[in-house]
């Protein structure tokens, strides 16, 4: 796939993500950014949704892994995500992440030596301010692309 097939697939694929109103700002090999507007995912008390971080943290990762490593060879699965809510959000909320070509030629190669295995990110997310309102670790589960 070329990179726009792939930043169209982040907001696409999956019904609610596309629903959501998230954003794809930066999608380059080793540097993404993404958004979600906060109108759309306001809770009960007026801050943005516990889920909506969830889902921004794990849709950037996921989009970092595809436009660093494409998706010829393998795609990645949330296999585990522990999240700090850190400050309430009441702005638009966004999740930028980088990763350089020699960190991330060390990161996929067990992957590749095995075949399968663990790729894990620590990310924050920020609100309009730069204000860092939630962090996580995310671990992706990088599994051979299905034919």
């Amino acid at each position: 796939m070329d990179m726009d097939s792939l930043r169209s697939a982040i907001t696409e694929t999956i019904p609610w993500v596309k629903d959501s109103g998230l954003a794809v700002e930066i999608f380059e090999k080793g540097h993404v950014r993404l958004s979600v507007p906060a109108a759309r995912h306001l809770n009960h008390v007026g801050i943005v949704y516990a889920g909506t971080h969830f889902m921004l943290m794990e849709v950037a990762g996921a989009a970092l892994f595809m436009a660093t490593y494409g998706i010829e060879r393998f795609v990645p699965v949330n296999k585990g995500m522990s999240i700090r809510f850190l400050k309430p959000a009441l702005t638009d909320i966004a999740c930028e992440l980088f990763l350089g070509p020699d960190e991330a030629e060390a990161r996929l190669a067990p992957v590749v030596e095995r075949g399968r295995g663990d790729w894990i990110l620590e990310m924050s997310v920020t609100d309009v301010n730069g204000t860092v309102v939630s962090s996580s670790s995310c671990n992706y589960y990088l599994i051979p692309t299905p034919v």
